[in-house]
């Protein structure tokens, strides 16, 4: 929240607001942190059940800011509760705060709270989208709270960028084109993949309200004979380097998942949840960011980091582990032969569609883990991607579970395989 707080700094305003589009499901709300460093009100909707105390807020309702108010519209399909906020200026509305009921090409998606009521959200989804966001002038602009490519969205990566306008969407959007109620949640159904395990715990989380950290908590920093220490007693070590340094060398059981804007997604889909963590970092000023994420996924019982990173283990007299990897050109040698490894493809169903190795088999990397049980140990394996990240991360985990016939493909993995003229298949084959 010190960025918002900053901002409003910077422009000399008072934060009088933390308004809530709805009860969020990726992510912790820090409007409660707001609160405390702040003084504002937190406004959601009535129906969201919040045990903290909030403005409930209902359709029509307004939020008087002197030359401009919010209004309140009513606003479910990716949640029942879910609220936007039309800006009206001297009358006239000029914009409209969507949160996830519409964004550019799409909407967030029906399904995070259960397959059973997710055809229930999508015909509610179909009235907000029909009968009232389309009904409004094609000038007023569209600001959601994030674009596609979110696990939390329905909405292809790309679009027209934010902020869009009713008018793009009516023209652009295809959930827009879908104007029967049958056809509309049949193509609001179709195609969602899997998402982050995280995601269960941050409704219950955000409705009795998120701990207040009082600001972004700093690593400590940890020797490695402390860390090594801290890992027998059922402490996670996250290796945050790239994943060709990972493969280079690495602490045995350590997951690895790579610093970057997926960062925290990534952590929360392999990592149990709540337990504690310690890092291994390529760079101390990643550090934090790194704990700027994964705060806002409640991912906050973070011990510190390795100091001196993997030359500090090394120097400890510590032991480290080698990943054995192949490439495409050993691959392709072995992938059709007698006795050759098991393939699996870590990419989302839908990448997988498009073009894979004959034969591989599909485990989305956010579900290896629920898969263990069933992957034969007398098999070697081999790990394919879209790039290596995935493949790293894939490794890491089947390595935490004892296995040691485990190859990462050291190059781009199945586009490049498909480029080079390699045998490849489309669809489940």
């Amino acid at each position: 929240m010190d960025r918002y707080i900053d901002i409003a700094a910077q422009r000399g305003v008072t934060i009088a607001y933390a308004l809530e589009t709805h009860v969020h499901n990726d992510f912790i709300s820090g409007a409660r942190e707001l609160v405390a460093e702040t003084g504002c009100q937190v406004g959601a909707s009535a129906s969201g059940g919040l045990l903290f105390p909030s403005l409930r807020l209902q359709e029509n309702d307004e939020i008087d800011l002197g030359e401009f108010k919010l209004r309140v519209i009513h606003s479910p399909g990716h949640t029942p509760e879910h609220i936007a906020f039309l800006l009206e200026e001297q009358g006239n509305p000029t914009a409209i705060f969507t949160g996830g009921a519409l964004m550019p090409g799409g909407a967030a998606r029906v399904d995070l709270l259960g397959p059973r009521v997710a055809p229930f959200l999508a015909r509610w989804l179909h009235n907000t989208i029909h009968e009232k966001l389309l009904k409004l002038p094609d000038s007023v602009l569209v600001y959601p709270t994030h674009g596609g490519g979110s696990f939390c969205s329905a909405a292809a990566p790309g679009g027209s960028g934010i902020p869009s306008s009713i008018g793009e969407e009516r023209k652009n959007n295809p959930l827009a084109f879908q104007t029967g109620e049958a056809e509309f949640v049949q193509f609001a159904l179709s195609g969602l993949g899997s998402y982050p395990k995280y995601f269960p715990h941050m409704g219950d989380i955000n409705r009795r309200g998120p701990d207040v950290l009082g600001g972004v908590p700093r690593l400590a920093s940890l020797t490695a004979l402390s860390a090594h220490h801290q890992l027998e007693e059922n402490v996670a070590l996250v290796d945050a380097r790239p994943e060709i340094e990972h493969n280079l060398g690495h602490v045995a059981g350590s997951f690895a998942v790579p610093f970057g804007n997926s960062f925290a997604t990534w952590v929360g889909w392999v990592v149990p949840w709540g337990q504690p963590l310690i890092f291994m970092s390529a760079d101390p000023e990643h550090n934090e960011e790194m704990v700027r994420q994964l705060i806002r996924i409640g991912y906050d019982r973070l011990n510190g980091f390795v100091d001196g990173g993997i030359d500090g283990w090394r120097s400890a007299g510590l032991a480290v582990e080698v990943s054995n990897r192949i490439d495409l050109d050993a691959l392709n040698a072995l992938w059709s032969q007698p006795g050759a490894p098991m393939i699996i493809d870590v990419r989302q169903r839908n990448e997988f569609h498009t073009g894979h190795i004959p034969g591989a088999l599909n485990i989305e990397l956010g579900e290896l883990q629920d898969h263990l049980d069933g992957l034969p140990r007398e098999v070697p394996i081999v790990i394919v991607r879209a790039a290596g990240m995935r493949a790293t991360i894939a490794a890491s985990i089947l390595h935490r579970d004892g296995r040691e016939n485990v190859q990462v493909v050291d190059e781009h993995g199945t586009p490049a395989w498909i480029e080079r003229g390699y045998p490849s298949a489309t669809g489940d084959e």
